[in-house]
């Protein structure tokens, strides 16, 4: 086994095991901002095998304090390109597939072949809304997460275990700012490490993956916290049951 593992192969509970599941697994990650900077250099680093990147933005100089995988060189670039050969150059050995896209409920169904976890990184409710939706539909775990200002959030979405993301956010207005919100760049890493960390629990059947609980990350006041969450049986999107 590559030696770079070494250290996650011995903790207690993961072993040889685990490495071959995430060696095996194909990540789909929705979005390639901040909260995906820090989400997938963890992933490749750990050693997903498969990390399939959707995202249909450039890099613009306003990404660079909190989107830690472009500099000043990459502007006008697409994200999922730059993103794919800063991966590449970190773990040879992680397949990265760029997709310079949208992800909507109509391309939703075909990027989610052969995958084992969505991760979500997406930026508007219309897109988390319409993953959460196409994961029900295809039985796949989506480990969702969201930054603003100083916070984070961040749960699990299982098959058949715990409320869905719109039993908890399915309200959650997302009206347009006229200007872009502002965010303290940490907090992009802090939730996106995070959220790495629930993919791969997700993926290696270790730990206490959040479902059912919902994590606030409050990068103002140095705080980490978690709230239980429960299904809502007049969900639009699971009806409580899923």
């Amino acid at each position: 086994m590559d030696p770079r593992y070494d250290r996650q192969v011995g903790l207690p509970g993961f072993g040889p095991v685990v490495q071959s599941r995430l060696g095996a697994a194909t990540v789909l990650v929705i979005g390639a901002g901040g909260l995906a900077a820090a989400l997938l250099t963890y992933l490749a680093a750990a050693g997903v095998g498969r990390l399939r990147l959707v995202d249909d933005d450039l890099v613009d100089a306003t990404n660079l304090a909190r989107q830690v995988l472009y500099g000043p060189h990459d502007c006008g670039q697409p994200k999922v390109t730059v993103a794919a050969d800063r991966l590449a150059r970190l773990n040879p050995d992680v397949v990265v597939e760029a997709i310079a896209a949208r992800a909507t409920a109509e391309t939703l169904p075909g990027l989610l072949r052969g995958v084992d976890v969505v991760a979500d990184c997406s930026d508007n409710l219309a897109t988390r809304t319409a993953v959460n939706r196409a994961c029900l539909t295809a039985g796949c775990a989506d480990v969702w997460a969201t930054i603003g200002a100083w916070s984070g959030r961040c749960a699990v979405v299982a098959p058949g275990a715990g409320p869905c993301f719109e039993c908890v956010f399915g309200q959650m207005d997302d009206a347009a700012s006229p200007e872009p919100a502002p965010v303290f760049g940490p907090v992009a890493g802090l939730t996106g490490a995070l959220q790495a960390g629930e993919v791969i629990k997700v993926i290696g059947g270790v730990g206490q993956p959040l479902i059912g609980r919902l994590a606030l990350v409050d990068a103002r006041n140095a705080e980490l916290t978690t709230t239980a969450v429960v299904r809502d049986p007049a969900c639009p999107a699971c009806g409580g049951v899923h």
